[in-house]
């Protein structure tokens, strides 16, 4: 089998456990609502972008991106016949894609009361 297909089977995999995690991610933001803005930046860290939206409202973002490198193929070459021509196949580069997941967590009085997410790389880890 060659490198490519390989690849292609992976990045498959990858796209296919990322349709099917939505559901869990959406389920592990789901259990930060009722928990405290210090328990969030404990464990997800500082966010990338913290706005005041109202009197003891606030916006907390987080954005994670991620590059999944599928590579290439050497060519391999075979033999047409007793002339020693030959026949490529298999030549090709390899292949980066782009992955991203914005986060938003809504807090009133310092309790996480609403979220928010976008993107094709939200995964639970």
């Amino acid at each position: 089998m060659n490198l490519r297909l390989i690849g292609f089977f992976i990045l498959g995999g990858f796209l296919l456990t990322s349709c099917q995690s939505v559901h869990s991610y959406d389920d592990m933001l789901h259990a930060w609502l009722g928990q405290s803005e210090a328990q969030l930046v404990a464990t997800w860290g500082a966010p990338v972008d913290m706005q005041t939206i109202a009197p003891g409202r606030q916006l907390f973002t987080y954005i994670k991106e991620k590059q999944v490198y599928v590579p290439g193929e050497a060519p391999n070459y075979t033999a047409l016949g007793e002339d020693s021509e030959y026949d490529t196949y298999g030549d090709s580069l390899g292949e980066t894609f782009d992955y991203y997941c914005k986060t938003t967590f809504t807090t009133q009085d310092d309790i996480i009361v609403d979220y928010s997410w976008n993107g094709d790389g939200c995964l639970v880890k």
